[in-house]
């Protein structure tokens, strides 16, 4: 009897536990259904090498780790599982737990971006972008000591970057 009050204390401990509004949890829950692909991206996956990157530049691309990319495809046939699916996102997003640094459209995309640790120095970031004809991303940006402000800067020079565009294939082929 005392070691079944031992395993259901252990199952309580393990259910409360997790967090049904965490990126994590969703990420894991849904990586292996049909209509989403989990892509993981090396920080290698952008050289900026040819580029001349200021120090604060060179100091946010040290910082990174590798971004986690969750995306869902949306076609006519899906749009109310697609919305449904996006309400879910977006209710995590919502989470206290993350702070909201910045939300913005643009060419038809909604972007959130969220923080996860202190306020300048920040552990992840987390960037919703969704269209209705596109489908959703929530990219999980992890590293360490992240400064959002020079993670910013960095973001302009992407285009002056050579991007292996063989490493990007798997994320164009399911947009397809």
């Amino acid at each position: 009897m005392k070691n079944l009050l031992y395993i259901c204390l252990l199952c309580l401990s393990v259910i409360a536990c997790k967090d049904e509004n965490s990126i994590q949890t969703f990420f894991v829950e849904h990586q292996e259904e049909s209509n989403y692909s989990l892509v993981d991206i090396s920080k290698t996956l952008i050289d900026f090498s040819a580029t001349d990157l200021t120090e604060d530049e060179r100091e946010a691309y040290n910082s990174l780790d590798k971004l986690h990319v969750l995306m869902y495809k949306a076609t006519d046939s899906t749009q109310v599982a697609y919305n449904n699916e996006l309400k879910k996102i977006q209710k995590i997003f919502k989470n206290p737990d993350y702070s909201e640094l910045m939300q913005f459209s643009s060419d038809g995309m909604t972007f959130k971006i969220n923080s996860i640790g202190e306020e300048s120095k920040v552990d992840e970031v987390l960037v919703l972008a969704s269209s209705s004809t596109m489908g959703f991303a929530a990219i999980r940006v992890l590293g360490d000591n992240i400064s959002p402000e020079k993670i910013a800067a960095l973001i302009s020079k992407i285009k002056d970057a050579n991007l292996d565009n063989n490493k990007l294939k798997g994320i164009v082929d399911f947009l397809k």
